[in-house]
C-alpha cells in the first residue's frame, strides 16, 4: 500500500509503466466538468472510476482484495478512513468473482485518514475498506479511482 500527497507522484511512477497515465488523467481532470462514471485511459488495461457517496461506518462495510488490477485512489473532495490489512492476515468470506475482479474479506486492519489531494494504491495483497466516516460520521466525499492492470 502507498499514501501521499499527489504532489509527490514523481517518486510512484517507475512502479508500473502504467502509473504515469493514471497520474495524468489525476492531475489533467477539470473539477468542475468531471462527473461519476467510468472513463477509459487504455481500454481495459488503464480506466478510471469516478465515484461520489457518503461515508458510512465501518460495520457496515467490508473488506475487498483484487488479483488482476491494482487501485489508485485520488481524493477530489472530502475525508474519509481507507482501512488496510494484509491479505494473509485476513479470512476470505467470499468466493473471487473474476468478472468484477475482487474478493471479500474479514478481520482487523488499520485505518489512514486520507483526506482531499491524497492518494492511496492498493497492490492485490492489500486488502483494502474504503468509504469509512471519519470520527465526524458520515459525510460527502468525490474520488478517482484509477483500475490499473498488472
Amino acid at each position: 500500500m502507498i499514501i501521499d500527497r499527489i504532489e509527490n507522484f514523481e517518486n510512484y511512477k517507475k512502479i508500473s509503466r502504467r502509473f504515469q497515465p493514471a497520474f495524468d488523467f489525476i492531475l489533467n481532470w477539470k473539477k468542475n466538468s468531471i462527473s461519476e462514471g467510468r472513463y477509459e485511459i487504455d481500454g481495459s488495461k488503464i480506466y478510471v472510476i469516478v465515484q461520489q457517496y457518503y461515508t458510512q461506518p465501518p460495520d457496515k462495510l467490508v473488506w475487498e482484495a483484487h488479483r488482476k488490477y491494482m487501485d489508485l485512489q485520488y481524493v477530489l473532495e472530502g475525508t474519509e478512513y481507507m482501512g488496510y490489512a494484509h491479505i494473509s492476515d485476513m479470512e476470505q468470506i467470499s468466493d473471487y468473482i473474476d468478472v468484477d475482479d475482487y474478493a471479500l474479506f474479514r478481520g482487523e486492519g488499520i485505518y489512514l485518514k486520507v483526506r482531499q489531494g491524497f492518494f492511496t494504491v492498493f497492490f492485490p495483497n492489500d486488502c483494502h475498506k474504503v468509504r469509512v466516516q471519519t470520527e465526524d460520521g458520515s459525510s460527502p466525499l468525490k474520488k478517482i479511482v484509477v483500475k490499473i492492470h498488472l
